[in-house]
């Protein structure tokens, strides 16, 4: 039996690639090795949104080279957003990867992997049409929750972005068909979905008839059993009000939005093609919260674009505390071959790109606190995870909007809903005791 390894890099659209493929493999007669020092096949699910990232791969796979010569039936394969983009390169500096998959052919990855165990090595980054990568049986990592891709691939051509040339340009599935995957994983013990695009907004786009994303939550909502929906990640250019009225009155749509502003600055936002200001930004942030006033929304942040002034990550600083961003993720700009700001000067000094990655980190943490803090002695409704990461005496799970609970509870509640009330917090997390009322 074919022991087989995957490590995923990137976004939860990577990790459901690496769920889908695993399943297959696995419904294939392949068997899951619990570490890479085990397994017959090694794959590197990689991404390319950062350059940091890239050089991750080259190191891990590089240290696989002595073990290859070693054990020459070992088939190591990098596959997903860096093998679309630098197959050539991952083959000049990884000559002992026998297999380079790109995001359009991980359809076809079994009948590949057998080849190039057959005959290394394998480059596979044709563009097929259509929506190959689907789920295959009922393999995933836990019962209750599942990621489902809505659509993939990406039309908006950011400055700094990679992603439309490595996912390719807009695909949305039939929503018929995202509504029969949703049936079979809440028939087999789903209570929470993630619909998944790399811009989610703009689903429906090419689909006739013409549908959204909003219709796509109101035809999911109906599904008995399904307890909640969420959603990543969203373009503001493309949030609508038909979807602020989705989360406000659909009952399973989860009060939690991942809405990137990427900076704060007009001019940096015109350089990036963001298709915004940054009043638009407030103003779209003010109206959700005023039609939704729980909702809590997460930003991404890029620090250090070529001609970043001080000014400039100033107002990227004003605009997560004015918003009042639940969480923020912020990236150092590095730049991306192929993409437009590559032929800009990356003029930030790296030592000033780590001051303001650092001062904006610890901005965004006096905010989250703040937030936390408001909600000590509240009661939120939570769906146990599993054992905390950090406290193994302690369950975890998640709130509606997306915040992290920790509280004590017994055994046996993975997958259930509890209620929990908040008696303190930090700035990442909730801490709290369960509620008198019984499990659901």
């Amino acid at each position: 039996m074919t022991k087989l390894f995957i490590k995923t890099f990137g976004c939860q659209m990577n990790k459901l690639d690496s769920e889908l493929i695993l399943g297959q493999l696995l419904a294939l007669g392949y068997e899951e090795a619990d570490s890479p020092n085990h397994a017959d096949v090694i794959l590197f699910n990689t991404c390319s949104v950062r350059r940091h990232a890239e050089e991750r791969v080259f190191s891990r796979v590089g240290a696989l080279k002595a073990r290859k010569r070693r054990e020459p039936d070992l088939l190591i394969g990098v596959i997903g957003c860096m093998a679309q983009k630098d197959a050539v390169e991952v083959r000049r500096r990884l000559p002992h990867v026998g297999l380079v998959c790109g995001t359009r052919m991980l359809h076809r990855l079994p009948e590949l992997i057998e080849e190039a165990r057959r005959r290394p090595p394998v480059l596979a980054v044709e563009t097929p049409d259509g929506f190959c990568l689907r789920r295959s049986g009922s393999f995933r990592r836990n019962t209750f929750q599942a990621f489902v891709a809505a659509m993939r691939g990406c039309d908006n051509f950011c400055s700094y972005c990679v992603v439309p040339y490595v996912r390719g340009r807009e695909v949305s599935r039939p929503i018929d068909d995202i509504e029969d995957e949703a049936k079979r994983l809440v028939d087999d013990g789903c209570v929470e979905i993630t619909l998944l695009g790399q811009n989610i907004d703009s689903y429906g786009k090419r689909l006739s008839p013409r549908v959204d994303l909003a219709d796509l939550l109101v035809r999911l909502d109906r599904i008995a059993g399904l307890r909640r929906i969420r959603f990543v990640t969203s373009h503001p250019r493309d949030f609508s009000d038909a979807m602020i009225s989705a989360i406000a009155e659909l009952p399973s749509v989860c009060e939690n939005v991942h809405l990137p502003p990427q900076s704060g600055s007009d001019r940096i936002l015109k350089l990036m093609k963001r298709g915004y200001a940054s009043a638009y930004y407030r103003d779209l942030a003010a109206k959700l919260r005023r039609e939704v006033p729980e909702v809590t929304v997460a930003a991404d942040f890029i620090v250090g674009f070529p001609t970043e002034t001080d000014a400039d990550f100033q107002q990227s600083c004003s605009l997560l505390q004015d918003v009042g961003f639940q969480n923020s993720f912020i990236f150092k700009y590095s730049p991306r071959p192929g993409t437009a700001a590559a032929d800009m000067t990356d003029d930030v000094p790296s030592e000033e790109k780590a001051r303001r990655n650092n001062f904006l980190l610890d901005l965004q943490k006096q905010v989250s606190l703040a937030q936390k803090t408001a909600l000590v002695g509240t009661t939120h409704e939570v769906l146990v995870e599993g054992i905390s990461k950090r406290d193994s005496s302690k369950l975890m799970g998640r709130a509606r909007t997306n915040h992290i609970v920790v509280f004590e509870g017994p055994p046996g509640l993975e997958g259930k809903f509890v209620n929990v009330r908040v008696t303190s917090c930090t700035p990442l997390t909730l801490f709290g005791v369960l509620a008198p009322q019984d499990a659901s």
